[in-house]
C-alpha cells in the first residue's frame, strides 16, 4: 500500500489551524465581554440593594410615626465652599451616609421640639472632621437646616482638611 505525500495535505492542515486558532481567540474576546457584563449586573446588584435597604428602613421608620409630626427622614444637601474645589459625588455619598449615622438620633422627634435638638445638633457638628473618606479627611460646618413636612433638611459645607 502507498502513503501519500504530506504536501498534499498542506493546504488543508494550514485552514484548519487557522479556524482552531480563530476558535480560540473568539472564546476568549466572547469570555472577555461576558466577564465585563457580569461584572457590571453584580455592581448594579449592590447598588440597587443599599437602594432597596434604605428605602425599607425609611418605609419602617414611616410606618411607625406615621401620622405623628415628627421627623421621619433627612436629606443632606451640599453646598460648594467659597474659593475651595467642590468634592465629588463617591465623597459626597459618604459623607451623607456617616452623617446621617450621626443624626439619626433626631428621626422620630417630634417637630415641635426639634429646636432644641438642632441647636445640640448644630453645636456638635461644628467642624466635625471625617477622617478615612476616600483616604482624606474632611471638615464638615452646618449652614441651614430646615424642617418641612417630616423631613429634616441639612445644608452643609464640607472642605478638605489639608495636613500640615
Amino acid at each position: 500500500m502507498r502513503m501519500p505525500t504530506f504536501q498534499r495535505f498542506q493546504k488543508f492542515m494550514q485552514l484548519t489551524a487557522f479556524f482552531v486558532c480563530g476558535m480560540i481567540v473568539g472564546s476568549a474576546i466572547y469570555s472577555a465581554l461576558k466577564i465585563n457584563i457580569v461584572d457590571e449586573v453584580i455592581s448594579r446588584n449592590f447598588k440597587l440593594q443599599a437602594q432597596l435597604e434604605s428605602i425599607k428602613q425609611d418605609l419602617e421608620k414611616a410606618q411607625e410615626v406615621r401620622k405623628k409630626n415628627v421627623i421621619r427622614s433627612i436629606v443632606i444637601i451640599f453646598e460648594k465652599p467659597q474659593n475651595k474645589p467642590d468634592i465629588d459625588i463617591l465623597t459626597q455619598t459618604a459623607l451623607k451616609k456617616e452623617l446621617k449615622e450621626d443624626l439619626s438620633v433626631l428621626l422620630g422627634r417630634s417637630i415641635y421640639d426639634i429646636n432644641l435638638d438642632s441647636q445640640l445638633a448644630r453645636k456638635l457638628l461644628a467642624n466635625k472632621s471625617y477622617d478615612q473618606i476616600a483616604n482624606k479627611k474632611y471638615i464638615i460646618s452646618v449652614k441651614t437646616m430646615l424642617v418641612v413636612d417630616g423631613v429634616l433638611q441639612i445644608w452643609v459645607e464640607a472642605t478638605e482638611h489639608l495636613h500640615k
